[in-house]
């Protein structure tokens, strides 16, 4: 039994390669656009694989797609946000028994994680501050605390 070749696949259709000059006029503006994606969906939406899209990212002195990096900034805003803003009895609790200056703390905590965000938005090689590292590690011990405690 032998195949004759109008019994084979059809031929897989290639993707056309993206036109150079696209490429070559995208800016840093262009990609910082879409440092809140995954590099993947990034580089779809700017209609370029993912390669050509590293590739301008070293270009601009970008060594690592800082996706995760905001990523981490955003959930430490809103976890602070969540601690400021609830009103269950539990939280509201909380907040009596703690002072204005400790509520001040928790704001300027919220400011300035918002500031590093804009700051790692603009220039996404810079690496995260010691202090905002420090603050990671204390709310994701905290969380994995509450979760372990549940399950007792």
């Amino acid at each position: 039994m032998s195949c004759s070749s109008n019994e084979l696949a059809p031929p897989v259709q290639k993707q056309p390669r993206v036109n150079r000059h696209h490429v070559h006029s995208i800016t840093l503006f262009d990609i910082a656009q879409y440092f809140h994606l995954p590099i993947k969906e990034a580089s779809k939406a700017l209609k370029i694989g993912v390669s050509a899209l590293k590739g301008k990212c070293r270009k601009y002195g970008i060594p690592r797609w800082p996706h995760r990096k905001i990523k981490s900034l955003d959930s430490l805003i809103r976890d602070l946000e969540y601690v400021l803003t609830t009103e269950d009895a539990h939280q509201e609790e909380w907040l009596q028994r703690k002072d204005a200056a400790a509520i001040k703390a928790l704001m300027e905590q919220k400011r300035l994680l918002e500031s590093e965000k804009e700051t790692i938005q603009q220039k996404p090689a810079l690496e995260l501050r010691a202090e905002t590292k420090v603050f990671r590690q204390l709310v994701f011990k905290r969380k994995h605390y509450a979760k372990s405690a549940g399950r007792d």
